[in-house]
């Protein structure tokens, strides 16, 4: 296994993980358009401060691939301080693919922006899940997250909020 930064390199794994995550119905790809070559450039922008929507700070996004090439999950950092960032979405997001857990894919993600990111300005970044996802909860845990609150939704979930440092040099 390995992590690359996106790039248009990825494109033709891209599309099948695409589509598998749409499959499963992660809230990231949520709402977007089916065309996976159009969001990975879109992905790549973005990491650059470049076409984002109104509202949107840069994002960087790093693919796990597996030896055979394929992308396994991935991990994106939000390199910004917006109330969505903070209250809803969290600093870092990431997702591993149900044929790929249960081997610690996701805290190796995780890590590797702990390890490699600059910090956020305020210190910490935030990272939020939802409560009953019980898999994201041990990874941010045991990442070193620090509980802040649950935050009750209107539609019943409850989001959980967290503090993570950097594992970085400070800067």
């Amino acid at each position: 296994m390995k992590i690359e930064a996106a790039s248009e390199q990825h494109l033709s794994v891209y599309r099948r993980y695409f589509q598998a995550c749409r499959d499963e119905d992660f809230e990231y790809y949520r709402g977007l358009p089916c065309d996976a070559d159009g969001w990975l450039h879109k992905v790549v922008q973005h990491a650059d401060g470049e076409a984002l929507p109104d509202g949107w700070v840069p994002c960087q996004t790093w693919f796990l691939l597996s030896d055979d090439g394929e992308i396994a999950g991935a991990a994106r950092l939000r390199e910004g301080e917006t109330a969505v960032i903070q209250d809803v979405i969290g600093h870092i997001g990431f997702e591993v693919l149900p044929q790929w857990r249960g081997n610690g894919y996701g805290r190796v993600l995780l890590q590797y922006v702990q390890a490699m990111a600059p910090p956020p300005a305020c210190g910490n970044w935030v990272l939020v899940c939802d409560a009953d996802n019980q898999a994201s909860v041990r990874t941010i845990e045991a990442c070193g997250g620090q509980r802040l609150e649950d935050m009750p939704q209107p539609d019943g979930r409850v989001l959980r909020r967290y503090s993570l440092a950097s594992l970085g040099l400070m800067q």
